[in-house]
């Protein structure tokens, strides 16, 4: 049986698609083997937990010798918003200008 959309693992003895409850963080360690019952055939089954990790690269010209592309934060409240560049986010404080601009788009 297919799992559905939001179903975390079938059940290894019917096969139905399920959710593995993860109430106070029960589930989440490497190593272990945890139990949970299947709402569809009532049986305990066992499984464990891998976890991996997934990264995208972005460009950051910035870094490499271009601009920093700066927008206005939004923050409540707005007097505490800071410019954030696009592409590295690093952060500054807005000039007098830039914060006049960003209370004036606010309003």
């Amino acid at each position: 049986m297919i799992t559905g959309m939001w179903d975390d693992i079938n059940c290894p003895y019917c096969g139905a698609g399920q959710e593995i409850n993860h109430d106070d963080g029960y589930g989440y360690e490497e190593g272990e083997l945890y139990e949970q019952e299947c709402p569809s055939c009532n049986k305990i089954f066992v499984f464990d937990t891998l976890i991996t990790f997934s990264y995208t690269g972005y460009k950051a010209d910035c870094s490499n010798g271009s601009e920093h592309i700066y927008e206005g934060t939004h923050t409540y409240p707005v007097e505490y918003s800071r410019m954030r560049c696009t592409m590295c986010a690093c952060e500054r404080k807005p000039t007098k200008e830039e914060m006049a601009k960003i209370i004036t788009e606010r309003q």
